[in-house]
């Protein structure tokens, strides 16, 4: 937990220097070592990311805005918050794309498909995964292309078989008893 403290006032110093990238970069390893059963952690890393986002919009900082969105993303799926964690990593994408940095549009579209996954809409994270898999393979990450590839067939997999569970519930009328 001391960890956890160490990195969040970290953040916090960085936040007051106007050092956007490092305060998140700090918050990420306070979230990675937090407890997310711990309600007073929920509120103060989201409050906190709030001002991060807020003084990132009023300063007109785009790319720090994206990055802020997709910490926010992050964080609410890692506090099971994952509708809204699905809603700010969509919205980091957004900006992202326009800016047009490929390696955050990569990670961006990583993330998200991580969070659709746990939500269950497999096509659209097969989607992103695919997206960024691209990118990825642009930029020469091929190690990074492959890790996601490898979570393409996993979920491919998984989708393939509820689609014949489905079809064994449906033909031997199980739930209808």
């Amino acid at each position: 937990m001391v960890a956890t403290i160490d990195n969040f006032e970290k953040s916090k110093e960085f936040f007051k220097s106007g050092d956007i990238l490092n305060a998140l970069e700090s918050f990420t390893k306070a979230l990675d070592s937090s407890d997310p059963s711990k309600e007073i952690n929920k509120k103060d890393f989201i409050l906190f990311l709030e001002n991060l986002l807020q003084y990132s919009k009023d300063n007109n900082l785009k790319n720090e805005e994206a990055m802020v969105l997709r910490t926010l993303g992050r964080t609410h799926s890692k506090l099971k918050n994952h509708v809204e964690g699905l809603k700010y990593s969509y919205q980091a994408l957004k900006i992202q794309k326009k800016i047009g940095r490929k390696l955050d549009i990569a990670e961006s579209l990583a993330f998200l498909a991580e969070d659709l996954e746990i939500s269950g809409n497999f096509d659209e994270c097969i989607n992103s995964f695919s997206e960024a898999a691209e990118i990825f393979h642009e930029l020469g990450k091929l190690s990074k292309e492959n890790e996601i590839k490898n979570d393409i067939k996993r979920l491919k997999e998984i989708s393939e078989q509820l689609v014949k569970d489905e079809y064994i519930l449906n033909k031997f009328h199980i739930d209808d008893y």
